[in-house]
C-alpha cells in the first residue's frame, strides 16, 4: 500500500497483523511525512498464529474502530481463539450487527452486550475459498446491517472470498452505503 496514512487505525492494524504472524514492512513516504508504504506478505487466506480456548490470542485495538471491525471478520479465517479488546471508549462502540452476522455464518463470538472485549473463535473446519465452495453444496450466508456503520459490511466482504461467505447488506443508510 503506497501513501497509507500513518494514523492510529493504521498503526494498530499493522501491530495486530504482526501478532497474527504476518510479515509486515513499513517504510516512510518520501513525498509525505505522515504517510507510509506498507507491504504485507499474505498467506492465501491463512492466519499463522492463533490462541486456544484457555488462552486466546490477544489483539489490542486501542480506539481503532476500523481495525477492530476488520480484524473481527478476518480472524474467523483462522483456527483458534482471538480476543479483541481496546481502550474503555472502544468497549462502548457498536459491534452488534457485525457479531450477529458472524454468528449467522457459524462462528462463535463471546461478547457481553455485543461489544468489545470479544473472543472470536475461527474455524479451520469451516469451508475456505474456492476449493471449499466446489465441495460444499452452498456457501454460508449472512445479512449485515449498515445502519450504524459501513465497516460491518466491509469487514465481512474483505474476508468473504476466503471464508466462502455470501454477504447481504441491509439497512439503507445513505451516508454509510458509499463506504462499503
Amino acid at each position: 500500500l503506497e501513501g497509507a496514512l500513518w494514523s492510529e487505525d493504521t498503526q494498530v492494524m499493522v501491530e495486530a497483523l504482526k501478532v497474527l504472524g504476518f510479515e509486515v514492512k513499513v517504510e516512510e513516504d518520501a513525498a509525505e511525512f505522515c504517510n507510509r508504504t506498507i507491504t504485507v506478505r499474505g498467506l492465501g487466506g491463512k492466519i499463522p498464529n492463533a490462541g486456544t480456548l484457555e488462552k486466546p490470542l490477544d489483539l489490542f485495538v486501542g480506539n481503532a474502530g476500523t481495525a477492530a471491525r476488520f480484524l473481527a471478520g478476518m480472524v474467523c479465517l483462522g483456527s483458534g481463539a482471538y480476543r479483541l479488546s481496546g481502550v474503555p471508549r472502544m468497549h462502548e462502540r457498536p459491534q452488534a450487527a457485525l457479531f450477529q452476522a458472524l454468528r449467522q455464518l457459524g462462528y462463535s463470538v463471546d461478547a457481553t452486550n455485543d461489544k468489545l472485549p470479544a473472543t472470536i473463535f475461527g474455524g479451520a473446519d469451516l469451508p475456505v475459498g474456492q476449493e471449499a465452495r466446489q465441495r460444499a453444496p452452498a456457501m454460508r450466508s449472512c445479512t449485515v446491517s449498515i445502519e450504524e456503520s459501513s465497516q460491518f459490511a466491509s469487514a465481512l466482504l474483505l474476508s468473504a472470498k476466503h471464508g466462502g461467505w455470501d454477504v447481504k447488506i441491509a439497512g439503507g443508510n445513505d451516508e454509510e452505503a458509499p463506504y462499503v
